[in-house]
């Protein structure tokens, strides 16, 4: 796989979800949301020099290490593009609440600019001038007011997740599955780097949408994957997949989406 190496992604702010400071207090927020993880991540961005490239800022903060700049640029482009689309659900729950879009609406586009592709090539103190005090405010009371999505996941658990996709990369090396199931689980190990890549930024609905992604794939070669489900890396995808299904299940709130989780296990367990 040529993807750019996402280990360790986020690792140093898996303690920090949920955590984040305001005027100087360190704040535990009431609810956890797509407002006040954004705020727990922003605020995680430690000091750098005004002339250090914007796309090292983003890279560092989000743990990729890739030597090219094009596969870092895509890399970084793509979770700046996930921290917009929770910028873009903040600005649709704050209206669905009624509350006056003076009070949100310039902190959001604020953090809108900030995220840009187009200044990823700029110098940091052109992004830092939008990361103001005052945007970080109010977007704390949102997260105040938004409602509580989902329960924290230990940092302990996603490091288990993360050891279960290495060991499942290391089977490979010596894999006897026939090349398109290769592929497939390959493409599985990416789908949950993925997710983690963005827990700090959507919470475990990514977990779950990754989930759900994997499980229409092996519905689709469910015979291929059943001719082999004794082979070892059938067996850890298995597992992988059995572990990113419980941790999401505890973390979200939302009972639909929690039953969809056990509902998508059981069809798992009869294929894998």
């Amino acid at each position: 796989m040529n993807e750019p190496d996402y280990a360790p992604v986020f690792t140093g702010i898996y303690t920090d979800i949920g955590v984040y400071f305001t005027l100087g207090l360190l704040v535990m927020p009431k609810n956890i949301n797509s407002a006040s993880r954004l705020v727990s991540l922003l605020k995680s961005i430690p000091a750098h020099p005004d002339n250090t490239q914007t796309l090292e800022v983003w890279a560092t903060l989000f743990g990729i290490n890739e030597p090219n700049n094009n596969k870092k640029s895509a890399a970084v482009a793509e979770l700046l593009a996930a921290m917009y689309r929770e910028l873009e659900l903040i600005r649709e729950q704050m209206q669905q609440a009624n509350f006056s879009e003076s009070l949100y609406s310039s902190s959001i586009n604020r953090i809108e600019h900030a995220l840009s592709t187009m200044l990823l090539p700029a110098t940091w103190h052109q992004v830092r001038q939008y990361l103001t005090p005052e945007t970080f405010v109010a977007l704390s009371f949102c997260g105040e007011i938004l409602p509580d999505e989902e329960m924290q996941i230990e940092p302990s658990e996603l490091t288990e997740i993360h050891a279960l996709i290495e060991e499942l990369q290391a089977s490979l090396t010596n894999s006897q599955l026939p090349p398109r199931l290769n592929k497939l689980v390959e493409h599985h190990i990416d789908l949950i780097r993925r997710a983690l890549a963005e827990y700090p930024i959507s919470g475990a609905k990514t977990l779950r949408e990754a989930a759900r992604t994997a499980l229409g794939e092996l519905i689709e070669e469910k015979e291929a994957v059943a001719a082999n489900r004794e082979a070892p890396e059938i067996n850890k995808l298995g597992s992988a997949w059995k572990k990113v299904n419980e941790v999401a299940d505890i973390a979200l709130k939302t009972e639909k989406l929690s039953q969809l989780g056990q509902k998508a296990w059981v069809m798992l367990e009869n294929i894998l």
